[in-house]
């Protein structure tokens, strides 16, 4: 019992940190970035950024779907199975990231980055240099991603957080300097890939101590590409939500203009930092949920659903009223300096997230029992906001935008909710 509950307390404790060192990031590097490269610049690297974060969505979900099967293989003795399933997927990664760095060298001869993205600031040789590391930096990270997924499938879930709570502070670490010491902005993706390497390092030196593991590549990946199928589905959920962080990023940069990217990206972060740490309350309920469902307890499952909606809902309530009244003190202390932005453009922001945090919750009910069909509309949904605000957002602007983000997030809840009902055996 006692070794339960310390589990419990390291795996929200470590849960939390990662968060905390993810919020605390953007919070400390956004003004820094404004102060030292302007609007302009800060807004023209912002759109930059969109094509690698775009990249990382090429693992096709393998990272968590692979890590399911191992912890599958691992509970049933079955090491060899596990360790051929490891090896399969990390030379997968290994032959998606050579393939991105092949394209991205055949583009970079033939495209000039500053006329398509109309960069201003930023030549065409040094927009090169950054999407090129930044590619590098995704090339590395697909591998990093299977590997400290490893711990998932040991149950060592603190772990998994605690890796990734280093990797993003010293992420972090490197962007500041650079930034402080005014180096080449290149340097931050540069850094980044090294960080990714040396963690990785010691990831492996904690992972030997399992007889079982053994880091590898192999010329056979069949048993990865039989897990595709799967996979997919979450990679679709989490291609639609990259359409609106980072499409909505490059469609403002490219219409409204880098300023307009700033304005969206710092409402944006400081709305989403609530999101970051709800997201904690619900993301640890997926398990019971299992279990519940799959000894039939339908009854016992709706009222933890119920309860998980009442508390989401209260919380993310009090957090948007909150950030909302104390806006003022908060980009005061925050950005130190005359920030301008639309009122009703931050109200839209939290309303979107105070309904996007109810069904990312719900949510949990079906993911727990891998049906994903009705998460997999989220992209559908995205992309056909997208389209629209494409012929719209000159005349709407970023409160139009965010409008659509309350649209997309009520259906989504709908929905999200009348499938809860239906696995459920319920009348919605």
């Amino acid at each position: 019992m006692k070794k339960s509950i310390n589990k419990k307390f390291h795996n929200y404790f470590s849960s939390l940190l990662q968060r905390i060192c993810l919020l605390l990031s953007q919070l400390l590097l956004i003004p820094t970035f404004i102060s030292v490269l302007g609007v302009d610049l800060y807004g023209e690297w912002l759109i930059l950024t969109t094509i690698p974060n775009y990249l990382l969505l090429s693992d096709f979900g393998l990272p968590l779907t692979v890590t399911n099967e191992i912890c599958r293989l691992i509970s049933l003795k079955e090491y060899k199975a596990q360790e051929k399933l490891y090896k399969s997927t990390v030379s997968f990664l290994v032959y998606i990231g050579l393939f991105l760095l092949v394209v991205f060298f055949i583009m970079s001869s033939v495209l000039d980055f500053s006329k398509i993205f109309n960069l201003k600031n930023i030549s065409n040789h040094y927009a090169t240099l950054i999407i090129g590391w930044f590619v590098f930096n995704v090339f590395f990270s697909l591998i990093f991603r299977v590997t400290i997924g490893y711990f998932r499938a040991l149950n060592l879930f603190h772990k998994h957080e605690y890796f990734l709570a280093l990797t993003l502070f010293l992420d972090f670490g490197v962007t500041l300097l650079t930034l402080k010491i005014q180096a080449p902005l290149y340097y931050i993706p540069m850094m980044m890939v090294i960080i990714r390497i040396l963690v990785m390092i010691i990831i492996n030196i904690t992972l030997y101590k399992n007889n079982f593991y053994k880091f590898g590549f192999t010329t056979d990946c069949s048993r990865t590409i039989e897990l595709i199928p799967v996979s997919l589905k979450l990679g679709f959920f989490q291609f639609g939500t990259a359409l609106f962080i980072q499409g909505c990023t490059l469609l403002v940069g490219i219409i409204l203009g880098s300023a307009s990217v700033v304005v969206f990206n710092t409402i944006r972060t400081i709305v989403n930092s609530i999101r970051a740490f709800i997201g904690i309350i619900y993301i640890q309920t997926m398990p019971e949920f299992t279990i519940l469902i799959s000894n039939n307890h339908l009854n016992v499952a709706l009222v933890k659903m119920k309860r998980l909606i009442l508390l989401v809902s209260v919380i993310s309530l009090i957090s948007c009223l909150g950030l909302y009244f104390l806006r003022d003190i908060i980009f005061k202390l925050w950005i130190k300096k005359p920030f301008l932005y639309n009122d009703l453009f931050m109200v839209f922001m939290l309303v979107s997230i105070f309904f996007y945090n109810i069904w990312n919750a719900a949510s949990m009910l079906p993911m727990s029992i891998n049906k994903m069909n009705t998460l997999a509309l989220y992209p559908i949904l995205g992309a056909i906001l997208l389209i629209i605000q494409y012929f719209t957002i000159t005349k709407n602007g970023l409160v139009g935008l965010s409008f659509s983000f309350i649209i997309m997030d009520l259906i989504m809840l709908i929905l999200v909710l009348k499938l809860n009902f239906k696995i459920l055996k319920l009348n919605f």
